[in-house]
Order: C-alpha cells, then structure tokens, then sequence
C-alpha cells in the first residue's frame, strides 16, 4: 500500500498546548464554580464541545452554564493566542521537513479553534507545510472526534483515500476516531491518559515526532513513500 498523507491533530500532537487549554479549564472552574479536575481533562483531552457532551453530564451538574462557558472559554483562549503561539513539541521540525522533501502531502485535523491554528502556526512558521487545515468548527464536520468525520473530510480535501492516510494523535478520542476513519493511527501520548484498549488500535506508538522518520523508513519499502 502506498502511502499518501499524514495527517495531524494538533494539540498535544503538533504542539503542547494540551497545557494551555488545561489552565484555562482550571479558570473556568473557578469562575463558574465548576469541578474542574485533573481526571476531567484527561477524558476531556481531544474532543470538542459535541462530543464532550458526555464527559460533561458526568462531571458537572445537571445546570451549568454551557454557553457562558464556551462563550468565556474563547474569550481567554483569543486573549493568550493574540500575542502568543505554543510551543512545538519534539521533533516538529524534524517530521514535517522529512515529509515535505518527500513530497508526502500533509493536513491538521483539531478540534480546537480555527484562531489557535493560525496562532500556532503563525508563531512556529509552520503555514507552509499543511495542504489542509481541518477544524471541529468546520461546516463539513457533522461530528467531532471519536467520530471519524474530521479524519475523512481531512482526507477528502487532499484528494487521497484515508485508509492510505497516517493519522498522527496523542488523546483516546483522537485514535478511535482515526480507528473508525479506517486510517493508520499513529499514538505519541501526551496529557492524556490512554488505557490498553485505545493503544491497541494503534498501529504504532511512538515517545516523540523525530522517532517517525526511522519508522517510516523502515516502512518504506511496504508503504513505498
């Protein structure tokens, strides 16, 4: 089998901002009286607000004020992003150089909002790499991750077929969603907690991006990138 694309969550992924949205969160918790906790996040770790429906019925009470939530969320995530990006995570450069001498096509597929993409990517001068760029806000994204829909309209737009797609992740929700696209997930842990069964649907799990090339290269023959 050939392969196409790699295609990238974001988050705790590309960049470690998993972090940033974490303090956020713990803001939120104190501004609403909220239980915000460390196992919260973990489960909340690659989803968006759909998805997490059901992280949030277990977590809070039954009358929290989702909208003023979500609405002060974005407030606090516009006012870092504005002058700030993430940082990279190990071997960013690495990869993404590795992939596009290659000529291998690359996308982002997040959850997070279309304004700390281009924050991150702005700080890091990273535009250039990515064919495409996949939010969970998207029109075309009916549902969020562990669906597979961002993975398959990611796919879609650079006009590959998934199933020779690597989706590179680093949350539970994230690899079933690429589990379910039928891609090849690709887990590099992050803040998340990922238990046995989730890394059984990797197909590889790796400590860091750089460990990607000699993967690939030792895939090559197989993948014939």
């Amino acid at each position: 089998m050939k392969l196409q694309a790699v295609i990238f969550d974001m988050d705790g992924t590309l960049f470690d901002s998993e972090r940033i949205a974490q303090k956020i969160w713990y803001q939120l918790g104190e501004e609403f009286d909220l239980p915000v906790s460390d196992s919260f996040l973990r489960e909340l770790a690659g989803r968006d607000w759909n998805s997490a429906k059901n992280v949030f019925e277990r977590y809070f009470p039954q009358e929290w004020p989702l909208e003023k939530v979500k609405e002060r969320q974005k407030e606090l995530f516009a006012q870092f992003y504005q002058n700030n990006g993430a940082d990279v995570k190990k071997g960013f450069y690495d990869i993404l150089n590795y992939l596009y001498e290659k000529k291998i096509p690359m996308a982002i597929a997040t959850s997070s909002f279309p304004l700390c993409v281009e924050a991150n990517l702005q700080h890091a001068q990273a535009q250039h790499y990515f064919q495409s760029i996949v939010t969970g806000y998207d029109s075309d994204v009916k549902a969020g991750k562990p669906a597979p829909d961002i993975y398959e309209c990611a796919a879609k737009r650079l006009h590959v077929p998934i199933k020779q797609c690597i989706v590179v992740e680093d949350s539970p929700s994230g690899i079933l969603a690429a589990d379910a696209a039928q891609a090849m997930p690709l887990l590099i842990p992050d803040a998340a907690y990922v238990n046995d069964a989730i890394r059984k649907k990797a197909k590889w799990i790796l400590k860091s991006l750089d460990e990607m090339i000699p993967l690939l290269e030792k895939e090559e023959s197989s993948y014939d990138i």
